[in-house]
């Protein structure tokens, strides 16, 4: 009879508890459960809407922002909705404030990075930069992180604490790019005649700036080869491929003068005396 009293006395005190508190926890679940794929919609629909022929880094910052804000309204009106009061909340959060810096530093530091990224513009969305030992597009500067895309299709994450805490190569900033290829050439071709070839193979390529003027410049007298240095400027969207087509038309323009271009050589002397000796 006392265990039937026990349960009965802790069932009325689950539903006088609860019973009460439903309509409020109901709400804020619905809150949340709606509230999210709609803010997670309207950030997709709006990222679509950036337009590819403009700078798309500010845009895409501000609508994560503005996602991560949404997110945190939805959270204060779920509480506020089941009676929870934030004020409380945010008071208890500020006298924690020193403990929750203290372990969200990195988090933290991130966002702050990202705003800098953002404001300085050191680079942006479509930039081929280098960070490190890291070298690719950027595909997205957020809250806290910045993607690299690389050559090889690859995706590189990289917190943005460490971006702008380290040296960064921005190869795209200016319109105009320097590209020097060097060519080896034997002692015995003509430097005049390999410079007027390579001269002219980088006139007639159609991306190449007439202003500054290519040059063709001896480098080095190696130990196998004369060491030029061909220097072009070029627009830095097609900077790769002047480098690729230009290396095969000098091999090609230059075979054709009967211009060697030398690999490395070993000579071997040997005394009199050597020579009997191995004889």
């Amino acid at each position: 009879m006392t265990k039937l009293v026990l349960v009965q006395t802790l069932w009325d005190t689950v539903i006088n508890t609860v019973l009460p508190f439903l309509p409020q926890l109901i709400s804020a679940i619905l809150i949340v459960a709606i509230g999210l794929p709609v803010a997670r919609t309207l950030q997709k629909k709006c990222l679509k809407k950036i337009h590819l022929d403009g700078d798309p880094t500010i845009k895409r910052f501000l609508i994560n922002l503005l996602y991560i804000l949404t997110v945190v309204f939805i959270g204060i009106s779920a509480l506020t909705t089941m009676g929870i009061a934030t004020t409380s909340l945010l008071t208890l959060l500020g006298a924690a404030s020193l403990a929750i810096g203290f372990a969200l530093k990195d988090f933290l530091s991130n966002i702050a990075a990202g705003f800098v990224l953002i404001f300085l513009r050191p680079f942006k969305v479509g930039d081929y930069i280098k960070v490190q030992s890291a070298i690719g597009t950027v595909a997205e500067i957020n809250l806290f992180m910045t993607v690299l895309s690389t050559i090889g299709n690859e995706v590189l994450f990289i917190p943005n604490n460490q971006v702008i805490t380290n040296y960064v190569t921005n190869y795209t900033h200016n319109t105009l790019r320097r590209l020097d290829i060097n060519v080896d050439i034997s002692y015995k071709a003509n430097i005049k005649q390999a410079r007027g070839i390579l001269l002219q193979e980088m006139a007639a390529h159609e991306h190449t700036q007439s202003d500054p003027a290519p040059i063709v410049v001896v480098d080095n007298l190696g130990d196998n080869a004369i060491q030029l240095i061909a220097r072009l400027w070029v627009d830095k969207d097609y900077y790769t491929q002047i480098k690729y087509d230009l290396l095969e038309r000098f091999k090609i323009s230059l075979d054709a003068a009967h211009i060697n271009i030398p690999y490395p050589q070993l000579t071997v002397h040997l005394s009199q005396n050597e020579e009997k000796n191995g004889k």
